[in-house]
């Protein structure tokens, strides 16, 4: 009995110990304390899974010889006039998802409803192929997209871009890089096209992409979050490490430590400087970034980076900025208390948001 008694005691104290370190916590990091509440009383959405009659879906369409995992999902709505396509990339790190992942399909079950065509792209992760892979695969899904748009029935005129997280950054680089640039993937058809077929889009839609890696623990450290909160929030990673040399997951697909890259290596890596070397067409493009302010997988700061950077047309590869002055078609907009992948960008609510952007574009 009092063994039991010495036990509980026992017991009793971890308890009160773990309380006041907890509690310690919270007062030395209380803005951080706030993100992690507002992440695990986030809602969660129920997806409307019912069937599609609105139109003609090809599902596993290749779009490369190059990998079994080439190949994208279309949907093309019934329609008297060829209409835009909206192109999907899915995150996941580089290491996981397709594009029949959560945030992909919320996407196209809505957009497909608004009468917009929706392709849905699948890449090689890093396990496959390191950088530039996934990006080269997503610019040769846009050039195959386009070449067959008069066999599927939309407008090859009228293309928009949207990726969240690792799918934000490919889709940013996509937006920004020229024709001969990440062009080593050939589309299936394409050696025998008289002329070649162009991979730029008119509009880019970023979902909380990171632009940077290499300011990606530094951005996080500005803001006052501890490691241990980042590496418990993202403790997903370390199943797809495992067995690698790489602590990171864009460490992995890049093949190489970002903390280890010269200036010119890490320039190559950045959106940022791409926009400033294409910046006589990239300046004409339409861009809307979103991010939630509780986000603890990507800083918020990687979307005002960059946001700066398609006012200005400069790169930084410190990461700083100089505020300039607003565009009519630029835009950043922050949710507060919204996490990473966070359902509320997906509610009808939100997305109608995306389609009165996307009508007034395209109008």
């Amino acid at each position: 009995m009092k063994a039991a008694r010495r036990i509980g005691k026992g017991l009793l104290a971890i308890c009160l110990l773990l309380l006041l370190l907890l509690a310690a916590f919270c007062l030395l990091h209380p803005d951080t304390t706030k993100m992690v509440w507002q992440n695990l009383t986030a809602p969660t959405l129920e997806m409307d899974t019912s069937d599609w009659t609105g139109g003609v879906s090809y599902e596993g369409l290749p779009y490369s010889d190059v990998s079994d995992s080439d190949y994208l999902n279309l949907y093309v709505p019934d329609a008297e006039e060829p209409m835009p396509l909206i192109i999907l990339v899915h995150g996941g790190g580089f290491v996981s998802n397709d594009c029949e992942s959560r945030q992909a399909q919320f996407m196209y079950r809505y957009f497909r409803q608004q009468g917009y065509a929706c392709a849905s792209v699948n890449y090689r992760l890093a396990q496959e192929a390191g950088y530039p892979a996934a990006l080269e695969d997503v610019k040769a899904a846009i050039r195959f997209l386009r070449a067959n748009a008069e066999t599927y029935g939309y407008d090859p005129d009228s293309f928009v871009i949207w990726g969240e997280s690792a799918g934000g950054y490919l889709a940013t680089m996509a937006a920004v890089t020229n024709d001969g640039e990440f062009s080593g993937v050939s589309f299936i058809g394409e050696d025998e096209l008289d002329e070649p077929v162009s991979a730029q889009v008119s509009g880019l839609i970023d979902f909380y992409g990171c632009i940077d890696f290499h300011l990606a623990s530094s951005d996080f450290q500005a803001l006052g979050v501890p490691s241990v909160v980042f590496d418990i929030a993202n403790y997903w990673e370390a199943s797809y490490l495992s067995g690698t040399e790489f602590d990171e997951v864009h460490d992995y697909w890049l093949g190489t430590e970002v903390e280890d890259c010269s200036e010119e290596e890490l320039a190559r890596y950045s959106a940022r400087y791409y926009i400033e070397e294409n910046w006589e067409t990239v300046q004409s493009l339409n861009v809307l970034i979103w991010h939630g302010t509780a986000d603890i997988t990507v800083a918020e700061t990687q979307s005002e980076r960059l946001y700066q950077a398609f006012l200005s047309g400069t790169y930084q590869p410190d990461g700083s900025w100089s505020e300039s002055e607003a565009r009519s078609n630029v835009s950043l907009q922050t949710f507060e208390g919204y996490g990473h992948a966070d359902d509320r960008f997906y509610t009808d609510e939100s997305l109608a948001n995306i389609v009165q952007y996307l009508d007034e574009l395209f109008d």
